[in-house]
């Protein structure tokens, strides 16, 4: 057996981090480029750029185009050829953060995640989701390694609106959902070595399960009102640190190739965020494993307290036929899926089936 772990190689959070970076920053060098989109630039990019400038780096500001797509990889990585730039930073989004990575790795600089949200754990992972200049997926893109460093201040996260880490939340809740049916069934994790889990990975996605159960309530009140205590840090490292590391160097299964099946329907499931559609798919990650009553019902209980889908009307699927909901399971158990790391054969129809019954379940749950 084979194992592996991977990580950024260094990672610093904390309030008001933005004024302090360029200490972490001027190791790799005395230039680079700050990648931010117009309406980050406005919140607190230009604060962020006059700090780095004023510590005496030289920074040149370039405005992200709203999807990382190949088009606008390779418009970036002129820029940073052009200038002979040292590193790079994002300071943004998820798409700001995949973009970033990518010109990184190509220029062969360090690369510098400034996430401005814990909506999900794309800082720390060392792959890229590929886009067309219109949206549509493309492809995944996978690098050698992390992000040389991530920086995560605290206040920034905490001053945008509270659905945003409710987001994180949810798709830090499938982290060891999927990290203990992939050690069950001994498959490969995300890393794009082909190995095992380490139980170093794992127990980072047991302790990242562990923070969100123990302070979500004291982290969703305290981000409601924009402000930063220890539960919302706990809450910001589970959601960014540990689910990413957790989630990529222990595995995913069923919840996340759930989020992917979704895409054979349109509609109105498409206005829900990557994690509020892994949420629902992380319940049915446990009812295909076999979960207990109880199980489940401390799963739908925490999503349902933080308005996270756990019924087909929740997804704005209560109309959809059961012709739809198979096409959807069709598409959740494709070649290729992580589905297939559950240590056993999962069908379409044992999706189909599944999902009827998180509805079911859920309903019931909430209707005595």
């Amino acid at each position: 057996m084979t194992t592996a772990f991977a990580s950024p190689s260094t990672y610093v959070q904390g309030k008001d981090l933005l004024k302090t970076a360029s200490k972490y920053i001027k190791p790799f060098g005395d230039h680079g480029i700050l990648l931010t989109d117009d309406i980050v630039w406005g919140l607190v990019g230009e604060k962020f750029y006059n700090y780095l400038t004023n510590d005496g780096l030289k920074i040149e500001h370039v405005f992200f185009g709203g999807e990382s797509s190949p088009e606008e990889i390779d418009r970036i990585k002129a820029i940073g050829d052009s200038s002979d730039a040292k590193f790079i930073i994002s300071l943004g989004g998820g798409k700001t953060n995949d973009t970033t990575k990518a010109v990184g790795d190509q220029l062969k600089i360090p690369i510098v995640i400034t996430p401005t949200l814990a909506s999900n754990d794309s800082p720390c992972t060392r792959l890229s989701v590929l886009y067309s200049e219109n949206g549509e997926f493309l492809k995944y893109l996978f690098y050698d390694k992390n992000p040389d460093l991530v920086l995560v201040d605290t206040a920034v996260i905490a001053g945008a609106p509270v659905k945003f880490l409710i987001d994180g939340i949810a798709d830090a809740l499938s982290t060891n959902i999927e990290a203990q049916t992939v050690a069950r069934a001994r498959e490969i994790t995300l890393l794009p070595l082909d190995t095992q889990q380490t139980q170093a990975g794992l127990a980072l996605a047991e302790k990242c399960q562990q923070l969100l159960f123990r302070y979500t309530d004291q982290a969703v009140a305290a981000a409601s009102d924009h402000t930063v205590t220890p539960a919302l840090d706990h809450i910001i490292e589970a959601n960014i640190l540990l689910s990413g590391v957790g989630a990529e160097s222990s595995g995913l299964a069923a919840a996340h190739s759930f989020q992917n099946g979704l895409t054979a329907l349109t509609g109105d499931v498409h206005k829900l965020s990557h994690g509020q559609k892994v949420a629902f798919g992380s319940l049915l990650n446990l009812v295909l494993v076999g979960a207990s009553d109880e199980t489940l019902t401390k799963y739908i209980t925490f999503e349902h307290k933080l308005g996270l889908p756990t019924t087909l009307k929740d997804l704005h699927l209560e109309n959809a036929s059961d012709a739809d909901l198979l096409k959807v399971a069709q598409l959740t158990t494709q070649e290729g899926e992580t589905i297939h790391n559950m240590g056993f054969k999962v069908t379409a129809e044992d999706v189909f089936d599944g999902i009827k019954t998180v509805d079911a379940f859920s309903r019931n749950l909430f209707s005595n």
